[in-house]
Order: structure tokens, then sequence, then C-alpha cells
């Protein structure tokens, strides 16, 4: 049994923003130019995103025009979404 909680930590654990209010903006990635994007942006699509934006290049490369792009289009609620993780990046730094 859990003990109550005051108003105040309630929404600790909850999603944020509780409440969706914008867009959902997608980011897709492959490493080269032989690997297709189809399936990233087929699993966008199919996720509801209403703008899709797409890089053909490594991880590593901090050049990624199309991510700066999505991350500009941006606006209050709305919410980046990514097939995975490791396409925005190799590491946290990368982003």
């Amino acid at each position: 049994m859990q003990p109550p909680q005051d108003d105040d930590t309630a929404d600790l654990l909850a999603p944020v923003p509780a409440v969706r209010t914008g867009g959902l903006v997608g980011y897709a990635r492959v490493s080269t130019k032989g690997q297709l994007l189809d399936r990233q942006v087929h699993a966008l699509t199919e996720a509801g995103c209403i703008r899709i934006f797409a890089d053909k290049k490594s991880g590593k490369n901090a050049e990624r025009e199309e991510l700066r792009k999505a991350l500009d289009y941006l606006r209050e609620g709305d919410t980046l979404v990514v097939p995975s993780l490791d396409r925005l990046g190799r590491s946290l730094q990368g982003v």
C-alpha cells in the first residue's frame, strides 16, 4: 500500500506535457547514402507526424542540416519523434 501523496508530489512522475497540445514532428536519419529511410519515414507517418525531416549523414557528423531544421521548426507543445534514440546521434553531446 502506497502512502497518500500531497498535490505537490502527485505529478512528479507524470509525462510532460501531461496533455499534448502541439503536433508531432518526426526526424529520421540513415548513416550512408546506400541505406534507405523508408522504414523510418513509414513509422513516423504511422505515429501521426505532421512533418518529417530526414538526414543521410553519419551520427558522428555534427552538421545535420535536417535535424537543425526540425529543432527550429518545433514550437511550444510540439513533440520531436524519432524511430529510435540512436537516430539523434551517437551521444547526447552530439545533439
